[in-house]
């Protein structure tokens, strides 16, 4: 179902969890012609923390959208996430009562509403979705990787210090790196 009726801008989001740790690589949803502007999709921890976010670009004008993260992000077995996008201009598509009951794709699994909170979840104005109505699906889904194959991705280095071009550093000052990933320092 397509919704005509909503002109206001919204965070729709689906609360999943995975039988086994892995890699979401991006997000995907479900767009139908009036469903307009610029989309950004989002992946949070259950609690809304902010874990990734990615602008869609070369849209079709209807069907399913996806849009990959800069890197994969990794997640937890059995640990509830929330996956959503904004939609600038509502008009998204939906399905009342889905989640009344669970929709299991192994390894993946969207909860049924009230297993961990709602499920079908929105936020008016965007940010993290924490409303429900009637367990909507609002057709978001996470594109994603079991981590049972080996990581090709390298890491990369997210912050120093000190800093570039920082002057006056005592000899005895400690360096140091923070990378995206763990890393094993016997390597």
């Amino acid at each position: 179902n397509l919704d005509p009726n909503d002109h206001t801008a919204v965070e729709l989001g689906v609360r999943f969890r995975s039988d086994s740790a892995g890699v979401v690589t991006g997000i995907r949803f479900y767009k139908g012609p009036t469903n307009t502007g610029t989309h950004v999709g989002h992946l949070w921890t259950s609690g809304g923390a902010l874990l990734g976010t990615a602008t869609f670009s070369s849209e079709s004008a209807s069907g399913w959208q996806q849009v990959s993260f800069s890197s994969p992000i990794a997640i937890s077995a059995n640990t509830t996430y929330v996956a959503s996008y904004f939609a600038p201009v509502g008009q998204y598509a939906f399905d009342g009562n889905y989640f009344a009951s669970a929709f299991d794709s192994a390894p993946l699994h969207a909860l049924a509403d009230g297993a961990d909170g709602s499920n079908g979840i929105f936020q008016y104005g965007g940010g993290f979705p924490t409303n429900s109505f009637h367990s909507t699906n609002y057709w978001v889904d996470v594109v994603f990787t079991t981590s049972s194959g080996p990581d090709t991705t390298p890491p990369t280095v997210l912050s120093v210090s000190p800093g570039s071009g920082a002057q006056g550093i005592a000899s005895s000052a400690n360096a140091t790196a923070t990378f995206s990933e763990a890393l094993d320092p016997a390597t």
